[in-house]
Parts: structure tokens; C-alpha cells; sequence
């Protein structure tokens, strides 16, 4: 049993860090590849790494399809309003977009970031606090730990209306920025 499951995880290791599969890299779309890397936002060093997972069934990656193909789905990545929806999602921006946007993109994905963050943090917290109403119900608790409890749940909920402040203000500045958007249109 022991054996069979180091054996399972060693290839969930192994395999888990391949970009692509042996059947991507055989079918060698590149250029397909490089835009949906592009739409994606991935870092150009990505190529790398299909390159060292290609490389292990002996399949060389055309380099100027792929950067074509990236090139393309970058200028639709870089769009404005993808900026907000990245940060929304909650996924990172890799500095990938021409300079004469870069700056702009980042600042308004880093307003969406925080409001991802704190709507994330604020449910953090409500569960949190969920679960110490319901254990406070625990007849088996003695009078110190319900005291205890009810100073969790009380800095809880100070906690919470923090959270609830902070987000009221990154949803305030997003709604700024997207407004400040439309004269990119």
C-alpha cells in the first residue's frame, strides 16, 4: 500500500510539472500555444517551460510561431477593462503588457486585487465567526472557554467591520478607476 501510494505521488510530482502533454507537444500548435499564454498573461518565459516538457519526448518548439501567437493574445490580454477582471478573478499581473499601458493596467488591476482580497478576507471572517456562534452553543463548554469565545466573536466582529470599511473604500476606488477608464476607449 505504502509503495503504491509513493508511486502514485511521485508521478503526480513528475507529471504535475509539465506545461504540456506529450500529445501537445507532438501536435505542435505553437502558435495556438503562444496566444493562449498571451491571453492568459503568462510571462514570456513560459516558453522555457513547454520547451524542458517538450524536450522529454524529443519534440523542439518552433520559438516564432509561439511568440507570434503570444503577441497576439497579449494585445488582447492588455486590454483596460481586463485589467479589472484579472484583479477581480484574483490573479496576479506579470508586467506583460507594453510599457505605454503597463503602468495604467497595473495600477487599476491592483485596485481590483484589493477588492478580491477583501471580499476573500471578509469571508474569511464571516465563517470564522460562523463557526464560534456554533461552538459557543456547546453544552460541554465550561464558563472560561464560552468567556473566551465570546471575546473571539467580539473581536470577530471588529475584525469584520474593518474588513467591511477597507472594502467600501477599494470598491469606491475601482469604481473611480473604471469611470477613468472609458477616455482609454
Amino acid at each position: 500500500m505504502m509503495k503504491r501510494l509513493t508511486g502514485y505521488l511521485c508521478v503526480v510530482f513528475f507529471t504535475g510539472c509539465a506545461t504540456l502533454s506529450q500529445q501537445d507537444c507532438k501536435r505542435g500548435d505553437w502558435f495556438g500555444l503562444g496566444v493562449q499564454d498571451g491571453r492568459s498573461g503568462d510571462a514570456s518565459e513560459r516558453l522555457s517551460e513547454h520547451r524542458k516538457a517538450c524536450s522529454e519526448y524529443g519534440v523542439a518548439v518552433n520559438d516564432s510561431q509561439y511568440f507570434a501567437g503570444r503577441e497576439q493574445g497579449i494585445r488582447e490580454y492588455c486590454r483596460i477593462d481586463n485589467a479589472f477582471e484579472v484583479g477581480l478573478q484574483g490573479h496576479d499581473y506579470r508586467h506583460v503588457c507594453p510599457s505605454s499601458i503597463d503602468g495604467v493596467f497595473s495600477r487599476y488591476h491592483a485596485a481590483a486585487y484589493a477588492v478580491h482580497r477583501e471580499r476573500a478576507e471578509l469571508d474569511r471572517i464571516d465563517n470564522e465567526l460562523s463557526s464560534k456562534e456554533i461552538s459557543l452553543g456547546d453544552n460541554k463548554l465550561n464558563d472560561k472557554d464560552r468567556a473566551r469565545i465570546r471575546n473571539d466573536i467580539s473581536q470577530l466582529r471588529r475584525n469584520r467591520d474593518r474588513a467591511r470599511d477597507d472594502l467600501y473604500y477599494h470598491e469606491r476606488q475601482l469604481n473611480e478607476f473604471r469611470h477613468e477608464s472609458q477616455s482609454y476607449r
